[in-house]
């Protein structure tokens, strides 16, 4: 006869495979690490403006961009395609950092690594590496 404490262990290590199991197919689903070039934005202050026409980075930018991280609002990195920008908002990976925001990034043309996630119409990237480049090593 199975006692109770049987019963408790064995529904633990099912528990335990379910979940080995969901982060397994979890992490099957983020791409491969890949690097972007771009520009590092705040995603709301960036849609105030046509940035085709009006480049991020004015005073107002970065003074918008401070407020808006005190608020929580996330950075993004903004890459150039041929139909305009694609933002990646930026997610802590592996990467070491003692802060939570990336406004030390912000405005800055910046070369970062990571792995790409969807979720909704939102694009996020899980950043491995991310150095400042010069803007003629930006964007080649």
């Amino acid at each position: 006869m199975t006692t109770k404490k049987e019963l408790f262990v064995r529904g633990v290590f099912c528990l335990a495979l379910a979940w080995f199991a969901v982060t397994t197919m979890a992490q099957d689903k983020a791409g491969p690490s890949m690097t972007l070039e771009g520009q590092v934005v705040c995603s709301v202050c960036w849609f105030e403006a046509d940035r085709k026409v009006t480049p991020f980075g004015n005073d107002g930018d970065l003074k918008c961009a401070v407020d808006c991280a005190r608020k929580g609002k996330s950075q993004a990195i903004a890459v150039a395609t041929e139909s305009g920008f694609t933002l990646y908002l930026l997610e802590a990976g592996p990467l070491k950092r003692h802060r939570k925001d990336w406004l030390d990034y912000i405005g800055k043309p910046v070369r970062a690594t990571g792995t790409i996630r969807e979720k909704g119409t939102k694009r996020y990237l899980r950043v491995n590496s991310i150095q400042v480049v010069s803007p003629e090593q930006n964007l080649e």
